[in-house]
């Protein structure tokens, strides 16, 4: 497959330099060991996150799964956990299972990740695409899943973000293995069952992984991040801003059919148009975000209108209610939504109207 220009190299501390391009294909390839595990440590303060979702038009349901390593608020224990979040059309809920050390186990070659015998997702290596299998089961949900890749990976921040703040150190990692993939399979929520025969699905994989001696923690560096992807018509679009205290990264990915044709970092702008009050978690989350090129012979503008929230989570969740008071008081109100919209994109002179699925994971903010 012909190989596309990224625009925008991301140095030290997340300086961009947009004057300089990566043309080199095998520099741009996602390869197998980027999903694989990074944390050869259980070290406090290290993060990976296993991401994939699911949005089938024709039953009306979503589905977003995570494997996830972290970090409690406090900063005392580093565990995994499974968050499963389901949408239907009678009901949704979100999943979250908590599992020890033990119970874990992954590759460091490729994706192969469990957690017990209740989750695994794991990738076949052999074709012409990656092809993604996932098996979930738990008593409130059970699911078998293929992904079949339709876009080849996206890796918008080379191999990894070295980060450094007053003599600390971590590393910041993003990569999209399936930026777009057909899904097939089934699943139990409850009482209900569905199949899915040609749904569209999405997998992402980041990590945040600190100095072992000099830890840098995540939420001392990232004030918050938007991220989102959009179908419509032909056309897939992902993009990202990172607000990194030393400097700001906002990546875009547009694809046509299975051909990526822009990929670039710090040549958008995103604006948070509208805020809407949460008074559950007592903060709020951008109900509209419009993204906008900046490049002038790239016009290129897509207008995010919220529709529902999928999913949303306190982070501060199980700490003691006086200290998580005084958090939020004094320091922050640090949140996670996830959320589905409709999308208005103007592009090659053309007005297009799709479906995304946008968050906000917001560490640092206190509105």
């Amino acid at each position: 497959m012909k190989g596309y220009i990224h625009k925008g190299v991301v140095k030290t501390n997340g300086l961009v330099d947009t004057s300089q391009s990566i043309t080199d294909n095998s520099k741009l390839k996602v390869l197998p060991s980027d999903d694989s595990y990074h944390l050869s440590r259980p070290e406090t303060g290290n993060f990976e996150w296993w991401y994939f979702d699911i949005m089938d038009l024709k039953t009306n349901c979503i589905l977003k799964i995570v494997a996830h390593l972290g970090t409690d608020p406090l900063r005392k224990r580093f565990f995994p956990k499974l968050a499963i979040s389901v949408k239907t059309p009678s009901k949704k809920q979100t999943i979250t299972k908590h599992y020890s050390m033990g119970d874990f186990n992954a590759s460091t070659k490729f994706c192969d990740v469990k957690l017990k015998d209740e989750f695994h997702a794991f990738v076949e290596l052999s074709g012409k695409n990656n092809l993604y299998q996932l098996f979930i089961n738990i008593p409130e949900f059970s699911a078998n899943l293929t992904f079949i890749s339709e876009i080849a990976g996206w890796k918008p921040l080379g191999d990894k973000v070295p980060i450094e703040k007053g003599g600390k150190k971590g590393v910041f990692f993003w990569v999209i293995p399936i930026p777009k993939a057909k899904v097939m399979g089934e699943f139990s929520f409850g009482s209900e069952k569905y199949k899915l025969e040609n749904a569209i699905g999405y997998h992402d994989h980041n990590y945040w992984k600190v100095d072992v001696n000099k830890k840098l923690f995540v939420d001392d560096v990232i004030t918050k991040w938007y991220w989102g992807k959009c179908f419509a018509k032909d056309y897939t679009i992902i993009f990202m801003d990172t607000y990194l205290k030393t400097h700001p990264i906002k990546s875009l990915m547009i694809a046509r059919q299975d051909k990526i044709i822009h990929s670039s970092n710090n040549l958008i702008k995103v604006v948070v148009n509208e805020l809407k009050e949460d008074e559950e978690i007592k903060t709020s989350y951008p109900s509209k975000i419009t993204i906008r090129s900046i490049e002038e012979n790239n016009p290129f503008q897509m207008i995010l209108n919220s529709k529902e929230v999928i999913d949303k989570r306190d982070l501060l969740e199980g700490i003691n209610p006086f200290i998580k008071c005084l958090i939020k008081l004094f320091v922050s109100r640090p949140a996670y939504y996830g959320i589905l919209a409709e999308s208005i994109i103007n592009i090659a002179h053309e007005e297009i109207k799709g479906m995304a699925i946008y968050e906000l994971m917001s560490f640092r903010n206190k509105y």
